[in-house]
């Protein structure tokens, strides 16, 4: 096998198996991402769950230890009225009660002390407030707890309860008291505040976390495309070794043969040699790659340069006049050219097979960058292929060497610039680079 063929294999094995070994990585990251998002969300929602059962079950207990109070309260200013011959308003001093009544079976008064009600507004009280025999409300604007229950499950001392001064009083139906709720709604306060901190410092744990995971996967993105730049390292002295050399000398022997074939093979020795060359534009494209995308800037005119560029694609790129005559820029002379044309050739490359449609355009937009549009009529990018359309060595073309994007890029963000590819209102693609003003901007 010669040499060409030698270098041709070469060249295949090695852009396919980076290629593999970039699919297998981002499968690889993907099913890594989603096992570590599970591994934080998951315990997120167990804890957010465990939170709300918590809650629930302080919230409870506050509800049962205030029954349990008022239940207590009750039964201590019954059994006082019971076993003691104190007057009613004396026992409801010393048990801290504010108001109570003694009331009929429709709601009137027979005695109230405090603040009681004239007449028992009975809708106060529902079968849900129920607390063993006593029923209960809650009123927060007052801060007050009223409950009721009924005489027939009390035993009385007639003789002590219902006589103070003067003719006994009626057997009541109902007996009412009310309490200072502060105290209770101080440690239900407390307890809602306690649980919303514990909610919010979940949920900012969990924040934490993700953001922790989406950098590190960013940081993971990054190490890999630095990996790629170190295989492609190993490519470009692969090929540099395999290719340069027997290229050089291919490149000498057409020279000759072109001046001592007969006319009629000149087509075919032209063909190989227009082959060589494009092999040789590709190692030279991939070695420039390599070197150190910020170059040798200068101060140069975007709207100057592109329109250099215009002759070169036969009428086929029109540049749009913008309110931006000038837009200087400090870049490295031949890297701003390789953006530009590379820009411009996908952009007629992708009408192929249509009526070529591409327009270049320059804007400021007072943001402190230039932004050089190339729009065209094409076919588009698929949106599963815009994430990798700046990966090295990724293309969707036939003949497409994959490193065209990933060169323009980079030269721009060396140069503090960016790179994008959005969709054209109207079908097509736009190619977007954002380039840092230098100097004064003339309007």
């Amino acid at each position: 096998m010669g040499e060409a063929g030698k270098t041709r294999r070469a060249f295949c094995c090695i852009i396919p198996s980076m290629a593999r070994r970039r699919r297998e990585k981002w499968s690889s990251d993907k099913n890594e991402l989603w096992l570590t998002s599970a591994a934080v969300t998951l315990p997120f929602i167990f804890f957010i769950v465990l939170l709300g059962f918590m809650s629930s079950l302080v919230i409870s207990s506050e509800n049962l230890r205030l029954g349990n109070s008022v239940e207590r309260a009750f039964s201590d200013v019954l059994v006082a009225l019971q076993q003691t011959n104190e007057p009613v308003p004396v026992t409801m001093q010393n048990r801290d009660v504010k108001g109570f009544g003694y009331y009929t079976f429709n709601g009137s008064a027979i005695y109230r002390w405090g603040d009681a009600y004239a007449v028992l507004p009975f809708s106060l009280f529902t079968d849900d407030t129920s607390i063993y025999d006593t029923m209960i409300s809650f009123d927060r604007e007052s801060s007050r707890i009223e409950c009721i229950r009924y005489a027939e499950s009390i035993t009385f001392d007639l003789q002590n309860i219902f006589r103070r001064t003067g003719d006994p009083l009626a057997m009541p139906d109902i007996i009412y008291l009310s309490f200072d709720a502060s105290e209770f709604i101080d440690r239900l306060s407390i307890s809602r505040f306690m649980i919303a901190c514990s909610f919010i410092v979940v949920v900012i744990i969990y924040l934490i976390l993700m953001k922790i995971l989406r950098d590190n996967r960013r940081i993971r993105v990054t190490m890999r495309r630095q990996e790629n730049l170190v295989s492609l390292g190993e490519a470009a002295r692969t090929l540099t070794h395999e290719i340069k050399n027997p290229l050089s000398a291919i490149t000498l022997q057409l020279a000759i043969l072109k001046r001592e074939v007969p006319p009629e093979l000149l087509p075919d020795i032209t063909m190989i040699d227009q082959e060589a060359e494009r092999l040789r534009k590709l190692t030279n494209r991939v070695s420039e790659f390599l070197r150190n995308p910020i170059g040798q800037p200068e101060e140069l005119d975007i709207v100057e340069e592109t329109k250099k560029l215009l002759p070169l694609f036969h009428g086929e790129v029109r540049f749009v006049e913008t309110s931006t005559p000038t837009a200087p820029v400090m870049f490295d002379r031949e890297k701003l050219r390789s953006v530009l044309e590379n820009l411009m050739k996908n952009a007629i490359e992708a009408c192929e097979g249509m009526n070529v449609d591409v327009e270049v355009e320059v804007s400021a937009k007072g943001d402190g960058f230039f932004h050089v549009y190339v729009k065209d009529r094409g076919c588009g990018v698929r949106n599963e292929d815009r994430k990798r359309i700046f990966d090295p060595f990724f293309t969707t073309k036939i003949n497409g060497s994959g490193i065209g994007l990933s060169i323009s890029s980079q030269f721009l963000k060396a140069a503090g610039g960016s790179l994008k590819l959005y969709p054209r209102d109207g079908g097509g693609t736009v190619a977007e680079a954002v380039i840092p003003y230098h100097g004064t901007l003339m309007g």
